[in-house]
């Protein structure tokens, strides 16, 4: 039961009473407008032939509203019902709440009063007056009488408030009966849910719970994404919730308009998508700039004692990318693993699992990674790997290469803590139930989804009594 023993009951009547009228005005209407129809059905003065199309149409049309008509009817007056014994509970129930209160604190305070007068008879001398043994004694009865007056106000207190109880939840159960006779039982006249229905409903609820799985996988990427195949798997997911953010913000902008919400969801999720390629790709711009810059001032063979054959060859492949080049590999990354993310896997699938942790972007397991604290600070292994280059001396650093090492390094810094900020809300969202919990749980009829919900919400699922 959603109600807490011995407090008032929850529901407000007003707000029940006011939703059956609007189902009440709803059915109304729809007699009004069965009545219309069938004045067309009727009219037989008008002999065109686009009139018995339409006159046909028309007789169509009433048939089918009018078995809504009866849903409406029912729905309303059982809310309407409901909410009367609702307030007639309630008005049961609630004084005697308020009054429990109040006699357990006298009860309290009546037990230490009689627990005294006990230890008072006990402690009387043996020479005590008769006077004195009679006052003791008059006063221990006097307590203890007090204790059973307010026990057994207690006793009534809690049958009225059971009553009222017992009430409400036979009021609601009533309810409940009632609107599911037109919802899936007897009275539904065929107005029940096709397949398709039916999919779309588990659709809706197997995207809400495939949103909760990436809300998760995108919290918990921020600290696992160093783990071998997991790691990447949490990314995706990661990925995949950006894309469904995207997505529906598109949607809603499309259905309702312009919005600042949803252009803040389209941004987030371009962020969760590209935000952390795009800087990693400047980082590396950055780095290979001055790799080039710094090896043009040497000779070859200084050059490559300096930096290394591979980082120079690297380097200048980078540096050569075209504008088109380097946004395709940034858009390209949320599923694209890398080539030591493709060496680790196969590590892992050829059984050499330590060697697979021990590789992984230079970590010590169980410790993530060399220089732990900085690249969680940063979030980006492009922007570590050039901050650690450019700790070098004897480099060559113009006002480009400058620019980009500060935007890479701030801009990793910034959105580190922006994913962690939005990566924890939506993760405190999915394990707080907001965020489709209980997908597959009861949905909206045709009973109710036109005037403002599930009525389960507003009387109670079976077993439950749970006010609106």
């Amino acid at each position: 039961m959603s109600d807490t023993q011995w407090h008032e009951l929850d529901g407000e009547p007003g707000t029940v009473e006011s939703k059956g009228r609007t189902y009440t005005e709803l059915a109304e209407a729809i007699s009004r407008s069965v009545s219309t129809l069938q004045q067309i059905v009727d009219d037989t003065n008008t002999t065109a032939k686009s009139m018995d199309k339409t006159r046909s149409l028309a007789g169509d049309v009433r048939e089918d509203i009018e078995k809504a008509r009866e849903r409406y009817t029912y729905t309303g007056e059982a809310l309407t019902t409901y909410g009367a014994a609702l307030r007639a509970a309630k008005n049961e129930a609630d004084p005697a709440a308020q009054k429990l209160r109040t006699l357990r604190i006298e009860l309290e305070a009546a037990e230490t009063t009689a627990a005294r007068a006990e230890t008072d008879v006990d402690g009387l001398p043996k020479d005590a007056s008769e006077a004195d043994k009679n006052d003791a004694t008059r006063a221990q009865t006097n307590a203890n009488n007090a204790v059973g007056d307010i026990q057994r106000q207690i006793t009534q207190a809690e049958s009225e408030w059971n009553s009222g109880h017992g009430d409400k939840d036979t009021a609601a159960r009533t309810a409940i009966s009632k609107i599911e006779e037109v919802v899936t039982g007897d009275k539904v006249n065929g107005l029940k849910d096709s397949g398709w229905d039916k999919f779309k409903d588990w659709a809706a609820g197997a995207l809400k719970v495939i949103k909760i799985i990436c809300d998760v996988a995108g919290f918990l990427a921020i600290f696992l994404s160093w783990v071998p195949i997991l790691g990447q798997v949490l990314l995706v997911l990661a990925a995949i919730g950006s894309i469904i953010a995207i997505i529906e913000n598109v949607v809603k902008i499309a259905r309702e308009g312009f919005s600042w919400g949803a252009v803040l969801g389209i941004g987030l999720g371009l962020m969760g998508l590209f935000g952390g390629k795009a800087i990693g790709s400047l980082a590396k711009y950055a780095k290979a700039r001055s790799v080039v810059s710094t090896a043009g001032t040497m000779s070859n063979s200084a050059a490559k004692a300096k930096f290394g054959t591979a980082l120079l060859k690297s380097s200048r492949k980078t540096l050569a990318m075209t504008k088109g080049q380097r946004v395709g590999e940034v858009l390209k990354s949320p599923f694209v693993r890398s080539a030591g993310d493709k060496a680790v896997a196969g590590m892992v699938k050829n059984g050499l699992y330590k060697n697979a942790f021990t590789s992984w972007r230079g970590s010590h397991f169980p410790l993530p990674f060399k220089d732990g604290g900085a690249r969680f600070a940063v979030g980006n292994d492009d922007v570590v790997d050039m901050m650690s280059h450019f700790s070098q001396t004897g480099l060559r650093i113009d006002g480009v290469t400058s620019a980009a090492q500060s935007v890479a390094t701030v801009g990793a810094i910034f959105h580190q803590g922006a994913t962690m900020a939005v990566g924890a809300a939506k993760f405190g969202t999915a394990i707080g139930g907001g965020d489709g919990w209980g997908a597959f749980g009861e949905g909206n009829s045709l009973a109710t989804s036109g005037a403002g919900g599930d009525w389960g919400k507003i009387i109670g699922a079976p077993g439950t009594v749970a006010g609106w």
